[in-house]
């Protein structure tokens, strides 16, 4: 089981330091996409889930929180087809609590039929997920839907969806070059190539660096990958046309998570 721990801690304070806390402004309201700010009953709704509840708690298949139960359900776009799934996501900005839409592939949440799902809220209750997937708009023609979630949760995942984090382009390299600086790299008396995780990093994007890319990529673009072309946590698989290529891990959205959770610790 791979599993991963990232997060980020929002609003953190330095112990050490003499500065009095601040007390953060309250949460904005919710507004569920496409639906009726004024209807009462999603006003009732809107006041029991808090901001915090769906903030995008990432659990699959990284374990982003020990103590943390899965949600029951979840809403989410499910699509099989990539353009369209980018044009969901662009959709979305702005327009959802921060962590917001994360995007997965199916096999890691259980859900039909098989693609790319782009979740946008996770819920305690499977009624709020319904009232919130019945409120929102379809969006290049897919309507959202509600995902049971299996208690079962570290199940792995046969596929991922490798997701371009912000920035400008990337280049990527093809899988060849990739396996060939690996090699050269094991093989080298380069002090650099052996002594730490952080040397060999950067002796790895220097001499790639030295070999054309087979593509650039760009901030948003998002690829179907299977799990064993996976560089865990060192570099993304992507794709140059239908050719396999890579990117630095952290140029990607793999493995990461924003954990805000209210005082209950539960999706309301």
């Amino acid at each position: 089981m791979k599993r991963l721990l990232l997060a980020s801690v929002l609003g953190a304070c330095d112990s050490h330091s003499s500065s009095p806390p601040t007390t953060p402004p309250p949460p904005p309201d919710i507004t569920v996409i496409g639906a009726d700010p004024g209807e009462d009953t999603l006003r009732e709704i809107d006041a029991a889930i808090k901001p915090e509840a769906t903030a995008g708690l990432y659990w699959l298949p990284y374990v982003t929180c020990h103590d943390c139960e899965p949600p029951t359900a979840i809403v989410a776009y499910i699509t099989p087809d990539e353009a369209t799934a980018r044009a969901i996501v662009a959709a979305m900005q702005g327009k959802l609590r921060l962590g917001l839409p994360y995007v997965v592939h199916t096999d890691e949440i259980g859900a039909s039929p098989r693609g790319i799902a782009v979740v946008t809220g996770s819920f305690d209750e499977r009624a709020y997920a319904e009232h919130a997937a019945a409120g929102s708009d379809a969006i290049a023609g897919i309507s959202p839907a509600v995902v049971d979630i299996d208690k079962d949760y570290w199940k792995e995942a046969p596929r991922h969806v490798t997701v371009i984090d912000r920035g400008g382009p990337t280049p990527a390299w093809s899988a060849a070059d990739l396996h060939a600086v690996e090699q050269t790299m094991s093989e080298s008396s380069d002090p650099e190539a052996q002594n730490t995780l952080e040397s060999q990093r950067r002796w790895m994007q220097t001499e790639l660096a030295a070999r054309k890319p087979a593509c650039t990529v760009n901030a948003g673009d998002l690829f179907v990958v299977e799990d064993s072309e996976l560089e865990w946590y060192s570099f993304a698989p992507v794709r140059c046309g239908k050719t396999l290529a890579y990117v630095p891990w952290t140029r990607s959205l793999l493995g990461h998570a924003v954990i805000v959770m209210g005082t209950s610790g539960r999706h309301e």
